[in-house]
């Protein structure tokens, strides 16, 4: 059990499958709410998936309801009537046939929260449309800022829009109930995975025109170089940069050094890995000329150990980091500081004021006698 925090007394249903919805009410868990997994029969699909299903599951109950069934209907109904939140990951529609839609409930339980999370939203001509997250990070534009040196688009090795939707519920879902309690109302929240992917798309592919960026910043010499740099930039971003990336060390271990605009820090990395005189150079000669400044970069830290370059730019105050692989990382000691990690290496929900779980993933059903004869009992009703 997590100690107490600041959805302590909140009941949240959980009736969504796989990642999105079990991440989002895992956080929700990890804040102090008692979180009920609604599983059909089989289970949800996610328990095959190990270690995965057991990080987004952990301190839930599991409760199996055949809600194809009637009298399962009917109990999934009493447990809505004293629910504050409800999370379903169907399709538009699913949920209302199964003789619990979102009107319904609310009728039933108007200070519920309602919360459903798609893959294209509950409006708009895709609505009803089958996709998963590779589908809406097509469809967002992610895939095409992913494109690789060829112009071919690949997504995010990161379920992009699983996880976004899902802390986008969190904050959707938290929202709804300060406003509940100001109003004494519920609301119904339509999450829709494909939201957040272009949100994040759209703010990041704005700002580089290659040829007005070109022509205001560069000489007319330097202008056919600079569009062909600045074509880059617009394809990777900050990663186009010379000395924005990853750089292999003599050791062979990666360092990742962060510099982007500031010419203060162009400086000391010059200084330290021994190219002094490039240190002059403004941020649009550096851009004109990453073809030449890259491998010199890279060049210099294949010199020295990683061991070596990280304690120089401590004493030089530069960003820099080792690329460390995610079971490294749970040592690592500013995230352990952070407590990140709890001590079986489970990572912590990344919100502030939530709390490690300690409790594992729940058997299929574990709870389902205990729940449903609660339902009975004089007290049941909030």
């Amino acid at each position: 059990m997590p100690a107490d925090g600041p959805l302590t007394g909140i009941e949240v249903l959980d009736l969504s499958l796989n990642l999105p919805g079990p991440y989002a009410t895992s956080i929700l868990r990890s804040l102090g709410a008692s979180v009920t997994k609604i599983e059909p029969p089989r289970g949800d699909p996610a328990r095959h998936m190990g270690e995965l299903f057991d990080l987004v599951n952990r301190g839930k109950k599991s409760v199996v309801l055949d809600l194809k069934r009637d009298p399962d209907q009917a109990h999934l109904r009493s447990l809505v009537a004293r629910a504050d939140v409800l999370v379903e990951g169907f399709r538009p529609g699913v949920m209302a046939r199964l003789g619990c839609g979102a009107a319904e409930a609310l009728a039933q339980n108007p200070r519920l929260i309602w919360c459903s999370i798609s893959a294209f939203g509950a409006t708009g001509p895709r609505s009803g449309e089958p996709a998963h997250d590779l589908n809406t990070q097509a469809l967002s534009g992610l895939c095409w800022l992913e494109r690789d040196a060829a112009e071919r688009p690949r997504p995010t090795v990161l379920p992009t829009a699983d996880l976004g939707v899902a802390l986008a519920a969190v904050a959707g879902i938290n929202a709804a109930l300060l406003g509940r309690a100001r109003t004494g109302r519920g609301a119904i929240l339509d999450a829709a995975m494909v939201d957040p992917a272009a949100s994040f798309a759209a703010i990041w592919s704005r700002g580089v025109d290659p040829g007005a960026t070109a022509r205001a910043q560069f000489p007319a010499n330097a202008r056919p170089v600079a569009r062909s740099f600045l074509r880059r930039l617009s394809r990777e971003r900050l990663y186009a940069l010379p000395h924005y990336g990853l750089f292999r060390c003599r050791d062979g271990a990666w360092l990742a050094i962060g510099v982007v605009d500031e010419d203060h820090f162009w400086r000391r990395l010059c200084a330290m890995l021994g190219i002094p005189g490039l240190g002059r150079l403004k941020l649009p000669m550096r851009m004109a000329l990453g073809g030449m400044i890259r491998p010199l970069v890279a060049a210099r830290v294949r010199s020295a150990n990683r061991a070596t370059w990280l304690a120089r730019a401590g004493e030089a105050d530069l960003p820099l980091t080792p690329v460390l692989s995610p079971d490294e990382a749970r040592h690592d000691p500013q995230l352990a500081a952070r407590g990140v990690f709890s001590s079986d290496g489970t990572p912590r929900a990344p919100v502030p004021g939530s709390s490690a779980i300690e409790d594992p993933a729940p058997a299929l059903g574990a709870h389902t006698a205990e729940v449903l004869g609660g339902l009975s009992s004089p007290n049941a009703a909030r």
